[in-house]
């Protein structure tokens, strides 16, 4: 089961998981230690009915217990002899104790999605097929969300049954706190568009190691992101997803990521660039409309 399935499971509570054990001598603690700090009986207790307190009925921790299960399920955690600590095999910066936290959408991102994690699987073709989607008109609530999925025919197939708002609210949750997604409320409701702007702002100096003003061909570029994020275009994710609803025409970007490339330049974060007899993708605007601007052959990290 994958945190898309498991409703319990958010990015506030892994958070809260991660920064108490991050924060702890040698990032490790007892479980039952740390079952009575973050989930204390008396808290708990508050949930019981009268009759099952006068039974002598012990509260359960399901929101703990579920959350640690996927955890350690990601490869965020790890539990030997019922002591649960921060994997050692993390990247050192991931474990760091002044920049584990803020490192930890990006953390998770890389465990679901590009660590051979048969469990988020479905996750990630749900991730991806949302990121396969005009962003300038995408389904922006659940129901939207399983008329279109029934439509591009993919709900069998790729088990993409948004038949309820669990699936949708978790998909929300998850792609927001990660950066590849964000909410707002229109007209009393709220709506989730397909933007991996903050994703991609937050991994320019990876993707382009470290080095300012280093210049890529953009195909170039979106190979680097597909192999740190595999719900990118040329991913396995995304291709899989490709497959099935065929929406992208050769040589174009999705338009999320098109989006998301068009804030970053406009916020001084990248340059995009039109090389003269170089090899050019094109990035579409509203109505899958492409102009001059939307040719593009290069891209520079600003730093």
């Amino acid at each position: 089961m994958s945190v898309l399935k498991e409703p319990l499971a958010t990015p506030s509570r892994f958070k809260g998981i991660f920064r108490y054990l991050l924060n702890t001598e040698y990032q490790k603690e007892k479980r039952e230690r740390l079952e009575q700090i973050l989930s204390p009986n008396k808290l708990v207790e508050r949930l019981l009915s009268s009759e099952e307190k006068a039974s002598g009925k012990k509260a359960a921790h399901p929101m703990l217990h579920n959350n640690l299960r996927e955890c350690i399920k990601s490869g965020l955690l790890i539990e030997i002899d019922y002591e649960i600590s921060i994997n050692p095999l993390l990247p050192k910066e991931a474990r760091n104790r002044e920049l584990g936290e803020h490192l930890l959408p990006d953390t998770l991102a890389t465990l679901f999605f590009a660590s051979d994690n048969k469990d988020e699987e479905d996750f990630a073709l749900v991730c991806a097929w949302f990121l396969a989607q005009d962003i300038y008109d995408s389904p922006g609530n659940w129901k939207e969300l399983q008329y279109v999925v029934t439509e591009q025919g993919v709900s069998e197939s790729l088990d993409l049954k948004m038949s309820s708002s669990t699936l949708a609210g978790q998909m929300n949750d998850w792609m927001c706190y990660m950066g590849l997604a964000w909410g707002h409320a229109l007209e009393g409701k709220k709506v989730i568009v397909p933007d991996p702007t903050a994703y991609i702002k937050r991994n320019l100096s990876h993707l382009f190691s470290e080095q300012e003003n280093r210049k890529f061909p953009i195909r170039e570029f979106i190979d680097r992101l597909a192999q740190k994020c595999p719900l990118f275009e040329t991913g396995k994710f995304r291709d899989q997803i490709e497959a099935n609803i065929g929406i992208r025409q050769p040589n174009y970007l999705s338009t999320s990521t098109a989006f998301a490339l068009f804030r970053l330049q406009d916020e001084g974060y990248i340059q995009l660039l039109r090389e003269s007899d170089a090899d050019l993708m094109l990035l579409p605007k509203a109505n899958n409309e492409v102009d001059d601007n939307s040719k593009v052959s290069h891209i520079i990290w600003k730093g």
